[in-house]
């Protein structure tokens, strides 16, 4: 009732969000819980190497184009290699969120064309969609 009167009093008529939005933004919001998982569980030195790169591909991709470049000798040299570390996590945990989100919304794409009403139903406004 409150957004009537809103809408009486502004002349805006409620925002409407379409079914394919509302799945683009719960791909995107699902995909980094999932980035997380696989980017924690690839660097585990207890995970074989055929099931990193499966389930974190962006781990592969980090490690392949993430150079280590160690400056001189000392504390620096570890400081460094952290920097390189840290780098090449965040280059895999975007890579990750990436995959995983393109995942998630394919995955809906194909369950809401399966769950999708004929066309000729009684509610046809839903159809046009």
């Amino acid at each position: 009732m409150a957004q009537s009167r809103i809408s009486r009093v502004t002349g805006y008529e409620p925002l409407k969000v379409g079914r394919g939005l509302r799945r683009e933004i719960a791909s995107a919001f699902l995909s980094v819980p999932f980035a997380l998982i696989a980017t924690a569980m690839a660097d585990s030195a207890l995970v074989s190497d055929t099931f990193r790169y499966v389930f974190s591909p962006g781990t592969m991709f980090a490690l392949r184009f993430v150079k280590v470049e160690g400056s001189h000798r000392g504390l620096g040299v570890f400081f460094d290699a952290l920097s390189a570390y840290g780098t090449m996590m965040d280059v895999a945990l975007l890579l990750n969120a990436v995959f995983y989100g393109l995942l998630i919304f394919g995955l809906a794409q194909i369950r809401s064309h399966f769950t999708r009403p004929e066309p000729n139903c009684a509610n046809e406004a839903w159809a046009k969609q």
